[in-house]
């Protein structure tokens, strides 16, 4: 507890009762961080002070990274799940795919976190009374903003590198490298007794081996050749799984080929004792990634098209925000202060929620940016940066309100 007296003292002296009272002094309750005699040191430790709030920062950090990530990545998960269940794909590659795909992820979640985590900090800190003790002993807001920016300029850097150099090797690109490594690992996984779909346009039914009475066989409907649709029947299979020959399928035995089943006129019947049915799973793991075009092309093909085709200007638009998105990181940082008084009593879980709110909000306006470029209303440039100005404003309007209240 620290008692405050009247300016002409010039000093501070801490004292023991938890309270608030009127009069002569101010008495209040301080962080045991912040609890030393003022009398040997007129101001506070800058030290003490900024490891404080780095301190009540980084836990929040912390925790919303890991949820944010978790949750915009559950697609991903669930898609290396069913590689790992139904593919046969090995542990080993879905982690290192696992790992190689969290930075692209990384560049998204970082600003996030650091704006909830701006939020839930001084949020936390104006419950606790902690910012009022502070600026009761002369601390203002300003001298806290030296820590919020030292914070939130380390997440801008990690997220500007992220999107600079990883993004683009962890994007399209780098799902085809890890797919292509996936592939030497994919074996044909059928569930017997049910209809699987191995790929797209096969359908195959697996008769239950385990049940002596049950039926046996296979069945394939293969329409992959729309002028000429298969449908195969085959006393037995096996699974021909050899990544080294690129041979992945089925040897069906004793079977017969329909085909075109439906046009009587050209409908064909072939006995066969042994025969390879072929499979080609890469499609089925990905589909083809679009080649990304570099910033000169993108520009050539804006003055080819004279400005009218909204996908180039898109595209420009996208290198843009790999600059612009990652500056969003400081706003987020320095407008998670003065949001952080509004939800005072809400607490950490509070700031959370606004925080999810203050997103959308900045989506929204990306959104608006990316229509009004598409209807060349705005420059790729100015539609990049409009989130940006717009946040730029609104802080600089929070933190005038905060100081004159």
């Amino acid at each position: 507890m620290c008692t405050y007296r009247s300016p002409s003292c010039g000093c501070a002296s801490i004292i023991a009762p938890s309270r608030v009272s009127s009069g002569a002094s101010l008495q209040f309750a301080l962080p045991r961080a912040f609890q030393y005699n003022c009398r040997r040191e007129r101001c506070f430790r800058v030290r003490t002070i900024d490891r404080y709030i780095l301190q009540e920062l980084g836990v929040p950090f912390a925790q919303s990274l890991g949820a944010l990530t978790f949750i915009l990545m559950t697609r991903e998960i669930l898609r290396l799940i069913e590689l790992l269940i139904n593919k046969g794909v090995g542990l080993l590659p879905l982690l290192k795919t696992f790992l190689l795909l969290l930075p692209s992820f990384f560049v998204l979640t970082l600003p996030m976190g650091c704006l909830i985590a701006s939020i839930s900090a001084f949020s936390r800190l104006s419950s606790d009374r902690e910012l009022t003790a502070l600026h009761a002993t002369g601390v203002s807001a300003w001298r806290l903003l030296p820590s919020v920016l030292l914070f939130s300029f380390a997440v801008f850097l990690m997220t500007l590198t992220l999107a600079q150099f990883a993004q683009p090797w962890t994007g399209q690109s780098l799902k085809k490298i890890a797919l292509g490594m996936l592939r030497d690992q994919v074996s044909l996984a059928l569930d017997e007794g049910v209809f699987n779909a191995p790929t797209d346009k096969v359908v195959m039914y697996v008769g239950e081996r385990s049940v002596p009475e049950g039926p046996s066989g296979i069945f394939i409907s293969d329409t992959r050749n729309s002028g000429e649709p298969r449908i195969i029947v085959a006393r037995d299979w096996k699974v021909i799984n050899d990544p080294l020959h690129n041979r992945l399928g089925l040897t069906l035995q004793d079977g017969t080929i329909h085909v075109n089943p439906k046009d009587p006129d050209e409908y064909q019947t072939i006995r066969f004792t042994s025969y390879d049915f072929k499979l080609d799973l890469t499609e089925s793991l990905a589909p083809e990634p679009e080649e990304r075009l570099s910033l000169y092309e993108i520009r050539q093909k804006i003055a080819e098209t004279k400005g009218q085709d909204p996908r180039y200007l898109r595209l420009l638009e996208d290198y843009y925000k790999n600059v612009a998105f990652p500056v969003s990181t400081i706003l987020f940082g320095l407008i998670g202060m003065p949001l952080g008084n509004v939800v005072k009593r809400s607490g950490r879980a509070g700031g959370f929620a606004v925080g999810i709110l203050v997103i959308v909000s900045f989506y929204v306006l990306s959104v608006m940016g990316d229509f009004w470029v598409s209807a060349r209303v705005l420059s790729p440039f100015a539609a990049a940066w409009f989130p940006d100005a717009v946040f730029a404003l609104v802080i600089v309007w929070l933190f005038y309100r905060r100081m004159h209240p």
